[in-house]
């Protein structure tokens, strides 16, 4: 992936907005560039992974005992739900200014559940608002 966001994708100052994309077709050994340019391209890239896998480190030990609550929790359970994990970390510091697709379809699944409570009870709640379909003719 880093190497296609220097070399096809041109996000690299030293490489410049230049894109070299593969050939997909072609069993060339050639590439469109020089020997200097490759060393650059390849400069950058272990450049890029150095960091990458420096700023891993720092976040994997500022996080160290999250990071082992969790992995007790698994040697526990084998799946953590969102609330295990708002257990551990914490709330999330910023919300969402939309509801996330996960919110729409846990919402969701607790409506179903409330439909089913009140139907085995038998209670059952009309919509007013809904269009009825009463007398209507559907196209098949």
């Amino acid at each position: 992936m880093t190497y296609a966001r220097v070399a096809v994708y041109g996000f690299s100052e030293k490489v410049g907005l230049l894109s070299f994309p593969p050939k997909e077709d072609s069993f060339e050994m050639n590439k469109p560039y020089s020997n200097e340019t490759a060393a650059i391209i390849d400069s950058e890239v272990r450049e890029k992974v150095s960091k990458a896998y420096a700023r891993t480190l720092e976040l994997v030990k500022e996080h160290k005992n999250h990071i082992s609550q969790i992995a007790e929790l698994l040697l526990k359970k084998e799946i953590l739900h969102q609330d295990d994990l708002i257990h551990v970390l914490g709330e999330r510091p910023f919300k969402a200014s939309e509801p996330t697709n996960y919110d729409r379809f846990k919402h969701g699944f607790e409506e179903n559940e409330t439909e089913r409570s009140k139907s085995s009870k038998g209670e059952t709640e009309v919509d007013d608002d809904s269009p009825s379909l009463e007398g209507e003719v559907l196209p098949t």
